[in-house]
């Protein structure tokens, strides 16, 4: 599990630190499994017309381009990033226990709103962990982040039989007793302290002290990346509710999702071994196109075992282009900038994502699936934005030109 270490530090890893570390991560893609899949079924339970479930369901990608950034970089000046962790989970647990009494679109898009706002950096910091563990250690990457994907598998499936037992009234219960959890697992997470002097990192484009993020080539290849995962948002706006319509049961919904998980799980799994001699940009290229070519086929098939080959491209159009951009990010940035990295790509994410999901709950109204057909369109515009930044990139062989 463990390989020669990269650079050398005095102190050792935590005890346990690769399962406390995918503990950590897997405690907040359980609140996931739940929340972007079938919180819009619960406001489809409280009679939301479909724009109003469009933008809800944007909401917590347009605060978080505050939350995340923010968040990130305290994480980044605390004596402890877990500490900023703990309280980010404790506040999501309360807000979350507001919205048992909230029914209508204002109060429920306001409280929604809070509570995307503070849990926003907790999966950017329990990144950053994950990230430092390699960097320190040499831990495998793809084996400590495969556990959140199967926390997100798990949920999924207790989501989908739940939701064929008590309907939308299932998600909010659920999201709490899963937020508890993350309060869990941030207590126990791996100190770490403050971030480690750069030591031997010649390769890195700056200093702990200077500012990578917006060079050319590093903010396209971001901006690049995150249009292609924000090309996902009428994936989750609406994917479930059509599905359910055209027959498909809870269940086998479900299904559907975790398939798309496993995929990426698999991904991650073979990662170390054998994606290790690909490029970055042969990662984010080949997922990006894969994207294109996903939402292209959507409006096409019908029924669940299409449907079921069609999600396991899921592989492609998130987990390779993360592992990607994870590289990137590693070779690019200090270990004193790790949260402050993830929560700017997590805020260009959540940017593109918020905007896909408050244009699709219009779209699909007019268009209805068809309208998926501008989610490739999406995507392809993520291509260009790499293929760009491929042009502009430093020309060393450590930065793969």
């Amino acid at each position: 599990m463990l390989a020669p270490p990269s650079q050398t530090f005095r102190d050792e890893a935590p005890r346990l630190f690769a399962w406390r570390a995918a503990l950590l991560f897997c405690a907040p893609m359980l609140v996931n499994g739940i929340a972007l899949l079938y919180f819009p079924v619960l406001l489809e339970d409280l009679k939301m017309t479909d724009v109003e479930i469009g933008v809800i369901v944007s909401i917590p990608f347009l605060v978080r381009m505050i939350g995340m950034p923010l968040g990130a970089m305290m994480a980044d000046r605390v004596s402890d990033r877990s500490i900023v962790m703990m309280w980010s989970a404790i506040i999501s647990l309360v807000t979350t226990v507001m919205m048992f009494f909230t029914h209508t679109f204002w109060p429920v898009a306001l409280v929604y709103a809070l509570q995307s706002l503070f849990y926003a950096p907790y999966v950017p910091i329990a990144e950053a962990i994950l990230v430092t563990g390699v960097r320190r250690w040499g831990f495998d990457y793809g084996f400590l982040r495969l556990w959140g994907s199967v926390a997100f598998v798990l949920a999924t499936l207790l989501g989908g039989w739940l939701l064929d037992l008590f309907g939308g009234s299932m998600v909010l219960p659920s999201m709490a007793i899963f937020f508890m959890l993350t309060i869990v697992m941030a207590i126990l997470a791996p100190r770490l302290g403050r971030p480690h002097p750069v030591v031997n990192e010649t390769h890195l484009s700056a200093t702990p002290t200077q500012n990578p993020f917006w060079k050319p080539d590093f903010l396209l290849v971001i901006i690049g990346a995150a249009l292609v995962q924000g090309s996902h948002g009428m994936l989750f706006a609406f994917a479930t509710n059509y599905w359910t319509a055209h027959g498909i049961s809870g269940f086998q919904i479900s299904f559907l999702w975790t398939a798309g998980v496993v995929a990426e799980i698999t991904l991650f799994f073979i990662s170390g071994r054998w994606l290790k001699h690909f490029s970055v940009w042969g990662l984010i290229l080949t997922g990006s196109v894969i994207a294109v070519a996903r939402w292209c086929l959507f409006p096409l098939v019908d029924g669940f075992w299409p449907f079921l080959a069609l999600q396991c491209t899921h592989a492609f159009t998130f987990a390779i282009i993360h592992l990607g951009i994870q590289r990137f990010m590693m070779s690019r940035v200090a270990e004193g900038q790790g949260a402050s990295s993830q929560g700017f790509y997590q805020t260009f994410v959540a940017l593109f994502n918020v905007a896909t999901a408050w244009a699709s709950g219009y779209i699909f109204q007019v268009w209805g699936v068809d309208g998926f057909y501008s989610m490739a369109v999406v995507a392809v515009a993520g291509v260009v934005t790499v293929l760009v930044a491929m042009k502009l990139q430093p020309q060393s062989a450590r930065s793969g030109g």
